[in-house]
């Protein structure tokens, strides 16, 4: 879950007490999160669900999450001209522009060597 989250794949539901003790109180609580396969997948999960009428919840309570898919019926009810989707392209181009640089410096690297022996 930890390397999920770091890619941003996961929408984080909220922190419910595990593990109460009487008289001491909460001893355990847990983060709660829906995990999905790519940070697309996430954004279209977090930004799809409240156009149908199936999702009314959400994504549900950190006691009682609902992480689910959506169905092949829902998926085709979702309008993707509301989903914004600058984030993920935010990050593909982060990644594009690290990805010519270090092929460039590699490169260029390359010809140093060349250009020395």
């Amino acid at each position: 879950t930890v390397q999920q989250i770091a890619k941003k794949q996961c929408h984080y539901i909220g922190d419910y007490c595990q593990e109460d003790w009487w008289l001491v109180g909460c001893v355990q609580s847990a983060s709660v999160y829906c995990c999905f396969n790519s940070q697309l997948g996430r954004i279209i999960q977090e930004q799809g669900r409240p156009q149908l009428q199936t999702f009314q919840r959400g994504f549900g309570s950190a006691e009682n999450p609902d992480c689910r898919g959506f169905t092949p019926e829902e998926f085709q009810h979702l309008d993707f001209s509301k989903i914004d989707l600058s984030e993920y392209i935010n990050d593909m181009v982060v990644a594009s522009q690290a990805t010519i640089q270090n092929t460039m410096q590699t490169g260029i690297q390359n010809l140093k060597n060349n250009l020395n022996k």
